[in-house]
């Protein structure tokens, strides 16, 4: 909620790794800051194109603000999920939408893998992508309501005040800048390899069958994609594919929009990598 990555028994750290401890430490601060730069564009009371410096005091502030009924938008704005290699993405803005789920393919011939991430990641991607559809779609009969009148009931649940049953789903204030829409998975792996999962898992046939989640699997040898047709199959998508904008650093494609955004390329983040890996 306010970017602070606390550090716990660095006093066993070996004195030999100290140096390099502080170095990592400083560069997830830099990141913070930048992970609150991002989040303060969707955030309304938040200073409009601050510093990096000015992003990361809103951030905290805002989770210690007794008054601050939005101190963070959760999983707001959730679109889709890559299980994958993070070649796949490298150099990418994708606007906080994207679950990442690491996954190598090329180690994983038999697919065991890959299984057993989508008996787990598909149900729970699955699960919150449902619960801010349905928070926003029906607020009133499947959300929460307003988490101004919240009392918390029995230390599991909210009620409205005191005269309301135990409320479910998400209050209003994390579900105002909400697209409602099923998740899509993309998977790098073969597509005979994740329909002989598919046949054998009845959860998956349950979630993907059933059209509670949608899948797309990239090939790994090329750039066709094919998509999941709940009762036919895969079918090659044939979409349109327009190129993506370029820009060196992030900010220039987010900095004072408020709205979702489509992908873009980011420059800076590629020459980083490649001359991280040269050296």
């Amino acid at each position: 909620c306010d970017e602070h990555i606390p550090w716990f028994d660095t006093h066993k750290i070996p004195a030999a790794w100290q140096q390099p401890l502080q170095q990592l430490q400083a560069l997830l601060e830099e990141a913070s800051r930048h992970s609150a730069h991002e989040r303060c564009r969707k955030l309304a009371s938040a200073p409009r194109k601050p510093s990096l410096q000015q992003a990361a005091a809103h951030i905290a502030s805002r989770a210690v603000d007794y008054s601050q009924a939005r101190p963070e938008l959760g999983h707001a704005t959730n679109a889709w999920a890559l299980i994958g290699r993070r070649a796949v993405t490298r150099g990418s803005f994708l606007d906080r939408r994207c679950f990442l789920i690491s996954y190598d393919c090329t180690r994983d011939p038999d697919g065991k893998i890959l299984e057993n991430i989508l008996l787990s990641a598909g149900p729970v991607g699955a699960g919150i992508n449902l619960e801010y559809y349905f928070s926003t779609v029906n607020n009133e009969r499947y959300g929460a309501g307003t988490k101004v009148t919240h009392n918390l009931t029995g230390l599991f649940g909210v009620m409205e005040g005191v005269f309301s049953d135990l409320r479910t789903g998400l209050p209003q204030q994390m579900i105002e800048i909400h697209e409602p829409m099923r998740l899509l998975v993309v998977v790098e792996a073969k597509a005979a390899l994740v329909g002989e999962i598919y046949a054998r898992q009845p959860p998956l046939q349950e979630l993907i069958g059933g059209g509670w989640l949608l899948l797309a699997v990239k090939d790994p040898d090329s750039a066709a994609i094919d998509w999941f047709v709940p009762g036919t199959g895969f079918v090659r998508w044939e979409g349109d594919v327009s190129e993506l904008a370029t820009v060196e650093r992030s900010a220039q494609w987010y900095s004072g929009d408020y709205g979702h955004l489509s992908p873009a390329l980011v420059t800076a983040n590629a020459v980083t990598l490649e001359t991280h890996h040269a050296q």
